[in-house]
């Protein structure tokens, strides 16, 4: 067994004890930006998840929550649902992003290389552009970032952890 995998496994297993609130606070009446998450499939077994999955301490409904109750007994298959998009006010924020690797099934996670990075990232959207949550997983690496999704340039920092290894 995979000793990384048990915390994903786990944080997924309680996502769904958890309370989500919006991306925007509640008093917030200005111009937002876009943010969408992203899933990437690597095969019918397999998604690369690279998210955000909480603003200013508020934590958010995210793709990789979604994809888990969509694909719940579909056995050792899964598909992505369309990635979260979360609209976010036009001032500096404090975003958590994470980068995982999420299997159709949790056997699947405990046999397989898997990947999760998480942290926290300074960012301030601007007014007109959209964003998504890309990144990298790969043997030596796990990251996560926020890019402009026209000129596809990061514009946050990188979360960053170790590597599947395989």
């Amino acid at each position: 067994m995979k000793p990384r995998a048990l915390p994903l496994l786990g944080a997924l297993l309680l996502a769904g004890c958890a309370s989500f609130e919006p991306a925007t606070p509640p008093d917030y009446t200005g111009p937002t930006a876009n943010v969408a998450d992203q899933a990437v499939v690597i095969s019918g077994q397999r998604l690369h998840i690279f998210e955000m999955s909480a603003v200013d301490g508020r934590r958010l409904s995210s793709t990789s929550i979604a994809t888990v109750g969509a694909n719940q007994g579909r056995g050792l298959s899964i598909a992505p649902v369309p990635a979260l998009t979360n609209e976010l006010p036009l001032q500096p924020t404090r975003v958590r992003l994470q980068a995982a690797t999420q299997y159709a099934a949790p056997i699947l996670a405990m046999t397989n290389p898997t990947c999760r990075a998480q942290g926290e990232v300074d960012f301030t959207p601007e007014a007109g552009k959209a964003y998504r949550v890309t990144g990298r997983i790969a043997a030596d690496a796990c990251e996560a970032w926020i890019e402009d999704a026209a000129t596809q340039q990061a514009v946050t920092a990188k979360v960053s952890g170790k590597g599947t290894g395989g």
